[in-house]
């Protein structure tokens, strides 16, 4: 595993490629698989050591990455195994919901799997409400600081139709299954929601037409 440092020196995230010998993570691949038509690699992330607990193990994740996916030029990227993190969500049966996060860049833009791993690792601090809506703030800029865009909105998914959002457990106390759609989003759109609602917002990115793919794009607020 080769680890990567920011130009501050700080060891940011760390990503090694994923042996399929786990059956569990075989079946997610499988499904997304199915869902985005291509799988064709696999990198587990870890995120970066906290100094101030230096003795902790770092919370790890597999990202999922398709090229020409959802078209050519563009890459699909999907969390793998993080529906074990909490989420702090129940559906109306009271049963624990999981979700894994997906996104869409444009191929030459690598460091999208990066921005989707700390969303992850965000999520797994515990704070987060993950449902439709949420805002990770500054996930886009902790792992790619130039960028236009800075957080994350979450979203149903909305550019993968054969992908499957929402999976019911085999029994009456088991786990909801859920994906949400990571759509980057700059400091003056987080301003906007902020003032007239993140519903408010979606609408806004949706009636401009925004190019959710284009982490540079002008912003619609």
């Amino acid at each position: 595993m080769t680890d990567r440092t920011d130009g501050a020196g700080k060891t940011a995230d760390s990503a090694a490629a994923v042996p399929l010998d786990d059956a569990a993570l075989r079946d997610r691949v499988a499904e997304l698989r199915s869902g985005f038509g291509a799988v064709d690699s696999l990198a587990r992330f870890r995120a970066p050591v906290n100094p101030e607990e230096p003795t902790e193990v770092p919370d790890e994740v597999v990202i999922a990455l398709a090229d020409g996916v959802p078209a050519p030029g563009f890459t699909s990227y999907a969390t793998v195994d993080m529906g074990r993190f909490p989420t702090n969500v129940t559906d109306a049966d009271g049963r624990e919901v999981a979700t894994e996060l997906v996104t869409v860049g444009r191929t030459a833009h690598r460091a999208a799997a990066d921005v989707l791993a700390r969303a992850a690792f965000a999520i797994a601090a515990g704070s987060i409400h993950v449902v439709p809506l949420a805002v990770i703030p500054s996930a886009v800029a902790e792992a790619d600081p130039d960028r236009t865009m800075r957080h994350l909105l979450l979203v149903l998914p909305f550019l993968w139709p054969e992908l499957e959002i929402l999976a019911e457990p085999d029994t009456a106390d088991g786990t909801v299954r859920t994906r949400l759609q990571a759509v980057p989003i700059s400091d003056s759109e987080l301003a906007y929601a902020d003032t007239h609602g993140r519903q408010a917002l979606f609408d806004l990115l949706e009636s401009a037409g925004a190019d959710v793919s284009d982490i540079d794009r002008r912003p619609v607020a």
